[in-house]
């Protein structure tokens, strides 16, 4: 069989049959966790797509190709900066070898190609067409001439090549109208083709494939060794299979099925073969698809023979005194339905040729994986069969621009059918490269996220928030995700600071060594040393947002209004006569409450002084002799108070007790003290961690603070990472709206499912995506990328200290 081949120019592919076919990669688009609607216009797109084409040829592509494990990490190796920039390569190093000796060197990566036969024959005819025919007819053949006799080289007008250029102008237009393509290149090629003839260790990426072409006087020269050096090996041709050697070394058996039967109907949208094979299968399967367009005339022909051939067998039967098959009964119905449509649409007809490619090191386990695709499709009602001496002959169908084989296995298709094949349907989640988080539930893929690059206006991306969310009950695995998220942002360069009321990182430094030294804890207890250390006009640099934020922290703990006509501007005179002295602090606006000596300044101070009776509430006044020294200078900053009573998020604000009260007014402090901690270098990424969110996040203070966070993180390179239970907490849309990346963990109510599921944009009422989020496991989640594509995740540290660092379990007793 002769290698079909003749010539390459950029994404053209000339073959020995007169036939240029323009090559594309379909770049694949997510198609997890989509509504019926948006999988039906998907459908309709692709079925335009396919329906457009009245006449010529389609060739389809769906090839697993290699992504090294080794070039991703060195590639998330190059977004390093900062201090810690030493310790987060050795990290990454050895987060590699790890990686390589649970998945191995390279990890699968499904790609999708399609080529369209170019027509030409759109040209009017005119005497001076007809002599440029005629012409290039003659050239044509003396070409052929002197490759049969000379054989060294290939020879083709450049004028050929640019109609053809010009023609694929117009077709890659069209196409990018409706989905994300590639025009495919030499390189691209030269790794299909020696995918095809089994060798491998090279990625997509980094191949290259040499092919020098000479152009002069009007032509270009290729020699003929160059276009078939990617074909080198041993093939030694077996009657169910072939046996490929490139060297000592490299030796693979590959298999090729073809569709003998559709006994079932395939009904969209179940039927994504291409979408589900990728979830089923953990060894490489491609799949070429040959499609020869019969215009609707033609089409029509062909239907009303085959009619005509089935009404002659029920005849006979009839005849004979015999039942007519009930096969032949359901071919009638099925041709006489598929004659009306073509009749009514004027749509063409496909012949498709249907080939699945198996691979694999070693003829014994060749045939177990045959047996899996084969049980595969026998659940989607397609019976495969293995021609006996075929495989050669179904070898070639995969290389670009070849014909069909062989006419036995033709399977007469429409658009819609097509179109529902799932053809660049993907799972994707996260970036190309960067942190490790994970990998993907469903495929197995590792998950990548650069955490500072919604700001940076993605090409693609649906956001650009650099706010996050972990979402979920107690024990589903969202402050584990948190903790590691925040930790790989800071090796890779952020600066973080985390707000931690619960007091669960304080061994930090003991169990994170390698980074002690950029790790700032600061332990707030109710000892007298920290008196008024979170007093606003100590913690605050500016004199203005200290008493911006002393008067929300003192209407918040007396319950005084703005509104209050009475009460509120006497407190806001004293503190405005405390923030105009030279000596600041809380405890002065009850002397001056005190000296304005009016039944209600003495009530309001009195309400004041109560507070002060708490052990930790200490902290939040001083005498105005307390100097600031809380200083956030380190990568790694941890702010933790201890004795603090958080409220259950059950519980309504008018509920709070005096102590959940207090404890809420610290976090309001310290979150507020967050603003001028991502008001530094815009430069360097920024994350204020606020665990337990939701504490603070149910007050108006809280949802103004928050809001305001978000709003400066934005401008300012930070973002703010809300660790919460469940969506509802984040009450305020706008606060929804402008957050970028969300996690959320197992949840077991059925209205905190429903809520989740509409933050992530997704059908509340879908029971599947009820399912999912009900079944996962702890440290899975349901996550949602920069682009919009939502999956399910397994958060996975690699590595055990930083497993024991993060867990945030309670100890078990050991035996």
């Amino acid at each position: 069989m002769k290698y079909p081949i003749k010539y390459i120019e950029n994404n053209l592919v000339f073959n020995h049959a007169g036939e240029c076919f323009a090559y594309y990669e379909l770049l694949p688009f997510n198609y997890s966790f989509l509504t019926l609607e948006q999988k039906e216009q998907i459908h309709t797109s692709f079925r335009q797509l396919i329906a457009q084409n009245r006449e010529g040829k389609i060739h389809a592509l769906q090839i697993s190709t290699e992504r090294s494990i080794r070039t991703l990490q060195d590639k998330s190796k190059q977004l390093l900066s900062g201090r810690l920039k030493e310790v987060a390569v050795e990290r990454i190093d050895e987060q590699t070898e790890a990686l390589v000796d649970m998945i191995g060197e390279h990890q699968m990566d499904v790609r999708f190609f399609i080529g369209f036969k170019l027509m030409t024959n759109e040209e009017e005819m005119s005497l001076k067409t007809l002599q440029k025919t005629a012409k290039e007819t003659l050239t044509a053949f003396l070409r052929e001439v002197n490759h049969k006799m000379m054989g060294d080289f290939v020879i083709l007008p450049q004028a050929e090549i640019a109609r053809y250029a010009k023609l694929e102008d117009f077709l890659y237009a069209k196409i990018a109208r409706r989905f994300t393509i590639r025009p495919l290149e030499k390189n691209d090629f030269g790794y299909l083709i020696e995918h095809f003839y089994g060798k491998s260790g090279t990625t997509f990426e980094d191949y290259e494939y040499p092919l020098p072409v000479q152009k002069q006087n009007g032509q270009a020269i290729v020699k003929r060794y160059d276009l078939i050096k990617p074909t080198r090996s041993l093939i030694e041709e077996n009657q169910r299979y072939l046996k490929i050697t490139n060297n000592e070394e490299q030796e693979q058996y590959v298999a090729y099925f073809t569709i003998d039967s559709i006994v079932g109907e395939l009904e969209f949208p179940s039927n994504e073969i291409f979408y589900y094979q990728q979830q089923q299968f953990d060894f490489p399967v491609d799949t070429s698809m040959n499609i020869e367009i019969l215009p609707n005339k033609k089409a029509l022909s062909t239907v009303r023979n085959k009619k005509k051939e089935l009404k002659d067998l029920d005849d006979h039967a009839w005849q004979s005194n015999n039942e007519t098959g009930a096969n032949v009964v359901d071919a009638l119905d099925d041709v006489a339905e598929l004659e009306t449509t073509l009749d009514q649409s004027k749509e063409a007809l496909y012949k498709l040729s249907y080939v699945v490619r198996v691979a694999a090191p070693t003829y014994d386990l060749l045939k177990r994986r045959c047996n899996e695709v084969k049980d595969y499709y026998d659940d989607w009602s397609i019976k495969l069969v293995r021609p006996f001496g075929d495989m050669f002959g179904l070898h070639q169908e995969f290389l670009p621009a070849s014909q069909r084989y062989e006419n036995d296995y033709i399977q007469y298709v429409t658009s819609d059918f097509l179109a529902g094949l799932g053809l660049g349907a993907s799972q994707m989640l996260g970036e190309t490269e960067g942190i490790y988080i994970g990998y993907n539930l469903e495929t197995g893929d590792n998950v990548y996220l650069q955490p500072g690059l919604a700001s940076q206006g993605v090409k693609g991306s649906v956001t650009n928030a650099l706010a996050t969310a972990f979402l979920g009950s107690l024990g589903g695995g969202k402050s584990f995700a948190n903790n590691l998220l925040v930790y790989y942002a800071v090796l890779y360069g952020a600066q973080a600071l985390i707000v931690d009321p619960k007091a669960e990182r304080g061994d930090w430094p003991e169990t994170l060594p390698e980074i002690v030294r950029e790790i700032n804890l600061v332990n707030l207890t109710s000892e007298e040393k920290n008196q008024g250390l979170l007093d606003p006009y100590v913690l605050m640099n500016r004199k203005k947002e200290a008493e911006s934020l002393a008067i929300d922290l003192l209407t918040f703990l007396t319950g005084i209004s703005s509104r209050d006509g009475e009460k509120f501007p006497v407190l806001r005179k004293a503190i405005r006569t405390v923030t105009q002295k030279d000596v600041r602090g809380l405890w002065l606006v009850i002397d001056e409450l005190r000296k304005e000596d009016t039944e209600i300044s003495r009530a309001m101070a009195d309400h004041i002084e109560s507070f002060t009776d708490y052990d930790f509430a200490r902290l939040l006044f001083s005498n105005g002799t307390v100097e600031r020294s809380i200083n956030l200078d380190k990568s790694l900053n941890i702010i933790q108070v201890a004795d603090l009573v958080l409220p259950d998020a059950q519980t309504s604000f008018a509920d709070y007790t005096t102590a959940e009260l207090l404890s809420v007014a610290m976090l309001l402090v310290i979150s507020t003290f967050a603003l001028e901690f991502i008001q530094t270098d815009r430069q360097t990424f920024k994350i204020v961690d606020l665990d337990e969110a939701w504490s603070f996040l149910q007050v108006a203070q809280g949802k103004a603070l928050s809001n305001r966070l978000v709003r400066a993180g934005r401008a300012m390179n930070a973002g703010v990472y809300f660790v919460t239970q469940n969506a509802d907490d984040l009450i305020d849309e706008k606060l929804k709206n402008n957050i970028g990346l969300k996690f959320a963990f197992r949840s077991r109510d059925r209205q905190e499912i429903q809520k989740t599921l509409a933050f992530f944009g997704l059908d509340p009422e879908d029971e599947d995506h009820h399912r999912r989020l009900r079944e996962l496991e702890n440290g899975q989640c349901l996550f949602q990328d920069l682009y919009g594509r939502v999956g399910t995740v397994q958060i996975h540290p690699v590595f055990e200290d930083l497993f024991h660092a993060f867990d945030t379990r309670p100890p078990t007793r050991k035996k």
